[in-house]
């Protein structure tokens, strides 16, 4: 594979969650709602909506 030289590839494992952002932001959202219960789709939705609105 040719690179142009301007840019330095770099290789990483295939799963490395400590690397990915997105990863860190959804064991954030999933220690928040951690063992509560949901009786509703809508009561998700709206602590979800709540916790979004706080993250800075």
């Amino acid at each position: 594979m040719k690179w142009p030289e301007n840019i330095i590839p770099i290789c990483q494992p295939a799963h490395c969650p400590q690397l990915n952002p997105i990863e860190r932001f959804w064991l954030f959202l999933k220690s928040q709602i951690k063992g509560q219960v949901f009786n509703t789709l809508e009561e998700l939705r709206d602590r979800l909506n709540h916790l979004l609105s706080t993250i800075t």
